[in-house]
């Protein structure tokens, strides 16, 4: 039965499931709750492992705060360290997914960390794959309109989150990572180009052939760090569960009993 408590100072809400297997430590994304995880930790206790929530700073029933990637991951800590978590493999989702990257950069006791479509958007003309320069300019001009549009209706503090995300060098941070870190793409994102006007979803779809493209060759290059892809959206844990305790499997020897 899961159990909700709260620790820290600030304080942090955890959601514990249970189990006695592999601690495993899950973080939403931005604008969700621990709540997210409900269905994909089910499946974690069916195949012998320790799911743990908690909701991140100034989410959920967790306290507000200011937002800095270095005081996310010390939440991280808190955590581990207040539930007695022993070296928890840590996957987050989207906002909570370049946290668990991020965590990977200082921790080389964790056994494994997962960032799921914690991609972040597009922030440069030259990260519009196979458009020349004027294009690129124009294209991702258009873009980056729409996407201040859309923040428009967030609150203070996500919109703060969001200037950060912006200024996260991720590709940086992956190659920083000191224990094995699994990166996983849902696929149908290039489907939200049809959320914007052109020329902004042309703009999108460059944007998401430089992002695998730039996978594919940290993958090559990186010791630590794999690439992998679900045919899903953004949501691969809520989307696909079970497909992804497979996926984590193939990459990680013990992740699940797989019953």
């Amino acid at each position: 039965m899961k159990s909700v408590t709260k620790v820290g100072d600030l304080p942090l809400s955890v959601h514990d499931y249970g189990g006695s297997g592999q601690h495993v430590l899950l973080l939403h994304g931005g604008g969700r709750t621990a709540e997210d995880w409900d269905p994909f930790a089910s499946v974690l206790l069916e195949n012998g492992l320790r799911p743990v929530a908690m909701d991140l700073r100034s989410h959920g029933a967790s306290g507000s705060a200011p937002w800095s990637w270095s005081a996310a991951a010390d939440d991280v800590s808190t955590v581990v360290d207040a539930l007695g978590l022993s070296k928890p493999i840590v996957i987050g989702h989207s906002l909570g997914g370049m946290v668990a990257a991020v965590w990977a950069t200082e921790h080389p006791e964790c056994r494994l960390a997962v960032n799921l479509d914690g991609h972040g958007n597009p922030t440069r003309p030259d990260q519009m794959l196979g458009m020349d320069e004027v294009s690129a300019d124009w294209a991702y001009a258009h873009l980056a309109e729409e996407l201040e549009d859309m923040a428009k209706g967030m609150d203070d503090e996500l919109r703060e989150i969001m200037r950060q995300i912006d200024a996260l060098d991720l590709f940086a941070t992956y190659r920083a990572a000191q224990c094995p870190l699994l990166v996983v793409t849902g696929d149908l994102g290039s489907e939200y180009a049809m959320l914007f006007r052109e020329p902004a979803g042309q703009a999108w779809s460059a944007g998401f052939a430089w992002l695998k493209e730039q996978l594919a060759q940290l993958d090559a290059e990186s010791p630590l760090v794999i690439t992998a892809s679900m045919p899903t959206g953004h949501d691969p844990h809520r989307e696909d569960p079970e497909g992804l305790v497979l996926l984590i499997a193939e990459h990680f020897e013990g992740f699940a009993d797989l019953r």
